[in-house]
């Protein structure tokens, strides 16, 4: 357990020493919810000048979009759950550079088990995302014409939120752990990353809802882990005191999520504890 939490810090200590990294980490989310909220504002579609438009935008809110008061209340949780995604899709980049400097022939050959390697790797990646979360759903918050919250949201439900975030991070920063386990170029890495993140964000109901999709497309969103994170938070946010149907879908979400994020966490214990090569 010492040298994973020591592995961990000394990640997280690279993360915040690096200031150039550390501050597009943090300006990130900006950009995403204000200028992709901003663009792809749903409710522009109906012109202001349309008699009854604003009972048009009422009633596609309340039936496409949970009820939001506006697009980026719906984007947000959205976007929260794509940033952690995102973030672990780089959790072990750092994997490939500790190959590359020697440092992890180092760690190989040292008194630590091989797998506090990669678990480390993983934690400081969920912390990683989990900060980037709360930068975005912070600045949601404060931005003017942001992130509307429901009325019967409360400290329980900002429990709910950040338990599904931790299991999407956890499992997500496992499976690309697992990933580059054998990869020993940054091109091949990055070309993986960018072959899955498309599919990931857009089949999957961070960005819009499911309902609008094709039937094909949602069939695909309906098994995308990132819908099942994004659904729970969405929901918690934007509903707050839940029915028993909304309690019973996101109690769904969280069962599918968690044995997603075992699954995931299993098999890369296991590959990095007995095939990890330097």
């Amino acid at each position: 357990m010492g040298a994973r939490i020591s592995l961990t810090v000394r990640e997280l200590k690279k993360w915040v020493r690096n200031p150039v990294q550390f501050f597009v980490f943090l300006i990130q989310p900006l950009f995403w919810i204000i200028l992709f909220g901003s663009a792809f504002n749903i409710t522009n579609l109906i012109p202001s000048n349309i008699p009854g438009s604003s009972i048009i935008v009422s009633n596609m809110m309340n039936n496409l979009f949970m009820g939001a008061k506006n697009y980026i209340s719906f984007l947000t949780p959205g976007m929260m759950s794509v940033m952690i995604v995102f973030t672990s899709m780089f959790s072990g980049i750092s994997i490939i550079w500790d190959r590359r400097f020697g440092f992890l022939t180092k760690l190989i050959v040292a008194p630590i088990p091989r797998d506090s390697i990669i678990i480390s790797k993983v934690f400081s990646s969920i912390v990683k995302s989990l900060v980037q979360a709360s930068v975005l759903l912070i600045i949601a918050l404060l931005i003017p014409g942001g992130l509307s919250v429901g009325s019967g949201f409360n400290v329980y439900d900002l429990l709910g939120v950040y338990s599904a975030l931790f299991l999407l991070s956890f499992g997500f920063s496992s499976l690309f752990s697992l990933i580059v386990v054998r990869i020993r170029d940054m091109q091949t890495l990055m070309a993986i990353t960018n072959l899955l993140n498309l599919p990931l964000t857009f089949a999957s109901t961070a960005l819009f809802p499911s309902s609008i999709m094709p039937d094909w497309l949602k069939t695909i969103a309906e098994y995308n882990p990132l819908s099942w994170g994004t659904d729970i938070v969405r929901t918690l946010i934007l509903r707050g005191s839940l029915t028993a149907s909304e309690l019973s879908s996101i109690t769904n979400d969280f069962i599918y999520l968690t044995v997603f994020s075992v699954i995931m966490f299993i098999l890369v214990f296991f590959v990095s504890k007995y095939s990890f090569e330097e």
